[in-house]
């Protein structure tokens, strides 16, 4: 799927005066809780390198993904950080970080509680003592609603139109439908995708989050940090 819609995902996807108030709550609650000394900050699932854009100005960062695609775009977006191709429930980058964020719900695109956890201590392994690690969740199973997404812009002669269907396919599992049209200077081309995301409980989230060795210090919800978030220590 991202092999196609890297191309034109951050038309489509990355509104900049959002991700920069992201990235604004997370320096403000990393001066809250970081107790390490450095500044070093892994961005899991970094995409397109949309965060790690805003990042960059506070963190020395490392990006990793899974897609070449996307790492692609994000090397040329961000040229002073790294990145790497990388599975985010089974990565060894030698190394630790002040700072580890998994933003944007991106943890909903592994496949089990037993990936989760998976996930969550390979953070634990990589986050420096005194260091901050915050989690958006992909929603929860507790506060999930079926919906429908559609949106259009335009930018003169390109654009795009937007309609997903985002449903419950099963106790854990979203099916997300995507429909694009996409317009670079008049040539107008549709795009048809779909991809599941798994849902977990608060109690799912918690167990995992404290299994890795976490300690969860603040649990924001939506209207304080887009999607919510886990915010921990170790």
């Amino acid at each position: 799927m991202y092999e196609i819609v890297s191309m034109y995902y951050d038309m489509m996807y990355v509104n900049d005066e959002s991700y920069r108030a992201e990235v604004e709550k997370v320096v403000a609650l990393v001066k809250q809780y970081k107790l390490s000394d450095g500044d070093a900050l892994l961005d899991i699932a970094c995409g397109t390198g949309a965060q790690a854009a805003y990042l960059r100005d506070y963190f020395a960062v490392t990006g990793i993904d899974i897609s070449d695609e996307m790492l692609a775009i994000a090397k040329d977006k961000v040229k002073d950080a790294v990145f790497v191709n990388a599975n985010m429930c089974d990565y060894d980058l030698g190394r630790q970080f002040d700072v580890i964020v998994n933003l944007y719900g991106s943890i909903g695109h592994v496949e089990s509680v037993a990936h989760l956890k998976m996930a969550m201590k390979c953070a634990s392994r990589h986050l420096k003592p005194g260091g901050v690690f915050i989690l958006t969740p992909w929603s929860t199973k507790e506060s999930f609603n079926e919906a429908l997404v559609g949106r259009a812009k335009t930018f003169e002669l390109s654009g795009y139109c937007r309609m997903e269907t985002v449903r419950l396919v099963a106790e854990d599992k979203i099916r997300i439908d995507y429909h694009h049209l996409i317009s670079d200077n008049l040539d107008v081309t549709y795009h048809r995708h779909f991809n599941f995301i798994t849902l977990f409980s608060e109690s799912e989230y918690e167990d995992s989050i404290h299994e890795a060795g976490f300690k969860i210090v603040e649990r924001l919800q939506p209207d304080k940090f887009r999607m919510g978030a886990f915010v921990c220590t170790i």
